[in-house]
């Protein structure tokens, strides 16, 4: 087994092992998964949140960045320690985009890339402001009627360009309600596994380098100073105590 070697900013080297020849890992094909991949020389299929968990079962994957939802209704997973993707507050790429007052909307067209998300927007509006709007399943991601849910780049993109519409940042909905981090997704293998050791410390060392290499990793997107900004202020990669307690707090809510 290959190690690569990455300079971090204060030029210390960190060393990523490589996986052995044919582990192959699962990621959302997000902005907000770059940082959790640095340095992984292993063929990693990049898909949506919703498509993730079917290349996961079939297991055309090793590991997968699946969605919480999908992780909560199978507990026989075992979830890799202390990384995820969530937020502490706003989350930026996790929105309702809608058009007058809350309390008026009928209707919301859900994210066929999302599992997490379609089920924090019915929690929001049911639980949190006691409002019961219909949810309708679409398979078209620009689908242009309002309201409706979107995630990852597609929400980027949607509130980069200049929208007037309102928005609903749900990250930060949960966090004005419940006062705790939202995590939208961990990484997950199967606990016979024969090489999940292996797995888990590459993947806990990928992401101690992406976060020391968050400023080089926003320098090669299209937009680095808003990338930089969304690494570091919105998106939350660990998964301690607090977080914990969301994602408790979120599977209650989603039984009662």
């Amino acid at each position: 087994m290959n190690d690569l070697k990455l300079l971090t900013t204060d030029n210390r080297q960190l060393t990523t092992p490589s996986l052995r020849d044919g582990i192959t890992l699962g990621a959302v094909s997000y902005l907000n998964a770059q940082p959790l991949l640095r340095g992984i020389s292993s063929e990693v299929i990049k898909t949506t949140p919703s498509k993730l968990l079917s290349l996961f079962e079939s297991e055309k994957v090793d590991a997968a960045l699946l969605s919480l939802y999908d992780i909560l209704q199978r507990p026989q997973l075992e979830v890799v320690d202390n990384i995820a993707i969530g937020c502490r507050g706003p989350v930026y790429s996790v929105i309702l985009a809608y058009e007058g007052p809350l309390e008026k909307i009928k209707k919301i067209r859900l994210d066929p890339a999302s599992h997490t998300s379609n089920e924090l927007i019915k929690i929001i509006f049911q639980k949190f402001h006691q409002l019961n709007p219909e949810f309708v399943e679409t398979c078209n991601v620009n689908d242009p009627l309002l309201p409706r849910v979107l995630i990852g780049d597609p929400a980027i993109a949607f509130r980069e360009g200049g929208t007037t519409c309102s928005i609903l940042d749900l990250g930060e909905e949960w966090y004005r309600f419940t006062g705790l981090p939202f995590v939208f997704a961990r990484w997950c293998l199967k606990k016979d596994h024969p090489h999940q050791q292996e797995i888990i410390r590459v993947l806990q060392q990928a992401k101690e380098c992406g976060l020391r290499e968050r400023e080089k990793i926003a320098a090669s997107c299209s937009d680095p100073v808003f990338a930089l900004r969304y690494f570091t202020e919105y998106i939350r990669y660990d998964c301690g105590a607090e977080e914990e307690r969301g994602i408790e707090l979120f599977q209650s809510l989603l039984l009662n």
